[in-house]
């Protein structure tokens, strides 16, 4: 675990820094960048899918492009050119890390206020852990925040590239083509009323949309068996549920200036979609691009005006209530990376 704790307190001691400054900044996140890089391509066994990952470029490197069974293109493709050039399992480690890790943290420093608490959260709201078991939902995750930007001037043409891009490495990334629409729209009472009530809808009925869908697409029939399909418990909902509350000094400064609601939504949105865990497990993992969008939305909500508590308290709340969940994280295994395992721990062994 100490890995894992150098790099929380690594990232929190950023906070000290005049970060405001670019040469400040963007040393900050090279450093961060790089002990994350290193840590995630050097792990051994670490994460439930390692192994998967492991066989799945042995099977791409042997069959190629014609015969391996890969459905997202980008990530075969990913896998043959780090083969091409002569690579193993741990140069493609190295390579996708790499990919990720810059995409993430490049992100961060163009549009985040505070850097340091983005990273913290990086870390301890578990996408760090993450990055390092669902592979390709992480790198398609990390494809789509980059639709930002994009979202906020509601340029459509570029946001549907991205995620028709991200989809060539998570299929699922294609819950973002309604998604960026209603994140888009203003958070009226009205819209997320509509939004709440299509929710409760869907949770009721949910069992009977699936069971009809297999009929059409039989070849997920697998995962109504799995443990996965199984609920978890309401204790989940705790976190999406605090960053939205979180949020609310930037919903309510969203709705006065009638400024970008982007970031809140995606807050509210995510919250909705992880609220399906307690039916099905497995459908959480449709709200990942969404959730992402709160390592921007809540150190902005953290700076934005609250007459009743100072931006330094939200701060100090935000860095307890993360570093609780991390903690939470650690006790139950999230993502089958805890604790951290090292090549050299192979090497060392008898």
């Amino acid at each position: 675990m100490l890995p894992y704790y150098l790099l929380t307190g690594a990232s929190l001691a950023g906070g000290a820094l005049p970060l405001q400054r670019p040469k400040y900044r963007w040393g900050y996140l090279l450093a961060m960048g790089l002990a994350c890089w290193l840590l995630a391509s050097f792990r051994y066994v670490t994460g439930f899918d390692y192994r998967f990952y492991e066989s799945a470029f042995q099977s791409i490197s042997a069959s190629g492009l014609g015969g391996a069974d890969w459905s997202e293109p980008g990530y075969l493709l990913l896998n043959w050119a780090v083969f091409l050039i002569g690579g193993d399992y741990r140069i493609f480690l190295l390579v996708f890390h790499f990919i990720l890790t810059a995409l993430v943290f490049v992100w961060i420093g163009r549009y985040s206020p505070s850097p340091w608490l983005s990273v913290f959260l990086f870390l301890t709201l578990q996408y760090f852990a993450l990055s390092m078991n669902f592979l390709r939902q992480a790198l398609a995750a990390a494809i789509v925040v980059w639709a930002y930007p994009f979202l906020k001037t509601r340029r459509f043409l570029p946001v549907c590239g991205l995620v028709l891009l991200a989809a060539c490495f998570h299929r699922t990334a294609l819950v973002m083509l309604p998604l960026c629409v209603l994140i888009t729209l203003p958070p009226t009472k009205r819209h997320y009323g509509l939004a709440a009530f299509a929710t409760a809808v869907s949770y009721f009925a949910m069992d009977p949309l699936i069971d009809l869908a297999v009929t059409f697409f039989p070849k997920y029939q697998h995962y109504l068996t799995e443990k996965y399909w199984q609920g978890n418990s309401f204790l989940y909902i705790l976190m999406p549920l605090g960053c939205f509350l979180f949020t609310l000094p930037l919903l309510r400064q969203t709705i006065r200036d009638k400024s970008s609601p982007v970031l809140p939504n995606s807050v509210f949105y995510a919250l909705l979609i992880q609220l399906f865990i307690t039916r099905h497990f497995i459908l959480e993992r449709l709200s990942i691009y969404a959730a992402m969008f709160s390592l921007l939305a809540l150190p902005t909500a953290a700076q934005a005006p609250c007459r009743l508590v100072s931006s330094k308290v939200r701060t100090g709340l935000l860095v307890a209530g993360a570093l609780a969940y991390f903690l939470f994280a650690v006790s139950q295994g999230f993502h089958g990376v805890y604790p951290y395992h090292g090549i050299w721990e192979r090497a060392l062994a008898p």
